[in-house]
């Protein structure tokens, strides 16, 4: 879209954006932005409290698909790229569109026991999971609206 473009997006009672194609660019976009390593460092423990200008009766939406976005490609990562190599290897193999500084902060993280011990409990305990998300890219807002 051209520099300076504005799309009004309609948000339903709980200021959840429900016009499906635009609330559909609105998503894709939030998802570059998740992945860009200026505006959402891979390495930050946490962003969320970065100072971005949004309309406040969507603010609070936007964050939260934001961070879904950001831990999903940093999970991305390292299901990708983590594996039994050597960390000095790891270190050296920096995926396409990543910071190497950030690389290496990232990748000197998960090193840590704490985090590995972290991984394995949430992996057994997403093992344990008997109804997984089946909606793909659709949310329950848009879904809803679809069907009335």
């Amino acid at each position: 879209m051209p520099p300076g473009t504005r799309i009004h997006i309609e948000v339903n009672e709980n200021n959840i954006p429900c016009t499906i194609p635009k609330s559909v660019l609105l998503g894709t976009y939030l998802g570059v932005v998740a992945r860009d390593p200026i505006l959402a460092p891979i390495a930050f423990p946490d962003w969320r409290n970065k100072e971005f200008e949004f309309p406040g009766h969507i603010r609070h939406w936007i964050l939260q698909s934001l961070v879904v976005k950001w831990r999903n490609y940093k999970t991305t990562l390292k299901a990708e790229h983590w594996d039994s190599r050597p960390i000095e290897e790891i270190l050296e193999d920096v995926p396409a569109g990543v910071d190497k500084m950030q690389w290496c902060q990232l990748v000197n993280q998960w090193s840590k026991p704490a985090d590995k011990e972290r991984a394995a409990k949430n992996s057994v305990n997403a093992k344990k999971q008997t109804c997984p998300h089946t909606m793909g890219r659709v949310s329950s807002v848009r879904r809803q609206k679809e069907t009335v």
